[in-house]
């Protein structure tokens, strides 16, 4: 399925890499490839560099080449000034670049979760894998930044062998990993407190923050979010109510549409 997949700082440092194969050997998870993914991505024109058609070197048509009228003279028409200031907006999760492969990614708190292919896949498969792996990533770290993964990539590298196997996935659930996974997260900061709640039975927004599984600090101590660890369980209804009206303020469609998440911290696997 995926060739390899690679989380990126937003400086463009490589926090995690993992390849599944590789053509020729030489895979488009090396330095050279995932710079060149990054630029693309943080200075995106429009052009995927491997559309047919288009020069896969310089990012140009077959026309790319031929100068205007006013270049030539060192003018700069009308037509050339909108063209310059024309802005392509953010790149698109999936795009194909020279080496051959199609770079698909999601961007998470700044981080981006990307991986490589050579095979023709659906994206939207591969989108919702790279979303799964963000999500189980955050459950057992307690919180999604570089920092966090820097100091947990031996357990994070234990999860992507549960996760995928040879590309394909294979456990993606968090509930499901808890019976494979062996290490434990280390925690990069404390749970901050959000002051005095005015419910008592409902829990600060913080509390999300914490790893799934018992963790540690970076003496390799037990917290004491460990120590004190409590069978909760957290739940988040979330509702997105949409109003369309006319001029006159009459109502013309009105739609809910809204979910229900769920953390666990509750021991074992219960049914």
């Amino acid at each position: 399925m995926i060739t390899n997949f690679f989380v990126l700082s937003p400086r463009g440092d490589t926090v995690i890499a993992k390849s599944y194969r590789s053509k020729s050997g030489v895979g488009a998870h090396e330095r050279s490839h995932t710079e060149a993914f990054f630029r693309k991505v943080k200075f995106w024109d429009g052009v995927a560099p491997g559309t047919p058609g288009m020069d896969t070197t310089l990012g140009l048509g077959s026309g790319g080449n031929k100068l205007s009228a006013d270049s030539l003279s060192g003018g700069s028409g009308e037509g050339s000034e909108a063209k310059d200031s024309k802005k392509f907006g953010d790149a698109p999760p999936v795009f194909v670049m020279p080496d051959g492969y199609s770079y698909m990614h999601v961007k998470r708190n700044g981080l981006i979760f990307g991986c490589a292919t050579e095979k023709n896949i659906s994206p939207v498969v591969v989108i919702e894998l790279l979303s799964k792996i963000a999500k189980v990533f955050k459950d057992y770290c307690g919180t999604l930044s570089e920092e966090s993964i820097r100091k947990n990539f031996i357990l994070l590298y234990e999860l992507l062998d549960e996760l995928l196997d040879y590309g394909y996935p294979q456990v993606t659930q968090t509930e499901n990993l808890k019976a494979f996974v062996y290490n434990e997260p280390i925690v990069v900061s404390a749970v901050a407190d959000t002051g005095k709640m005015i419910n008592p039975k409902t829990a600060s927004a913080s509390a999300v923050h914490k790893p799934v599984i018992s963790s540690v600090n970076a003496d390799g101590k037990k917290t004491s979010l460990a120590a004190n660890q409590k069978n909760e369980i957290f739940v988040d209804i979330l509702e997105r109510l949409s109003v369309l009206f006319s001029s006159n303020g009459y109502v013309l469609n009105s739609t809910i549409d809204g979910c229900i998440q769920m953390k666990s911290y509750l021991a074992g696997n219960p049914q």
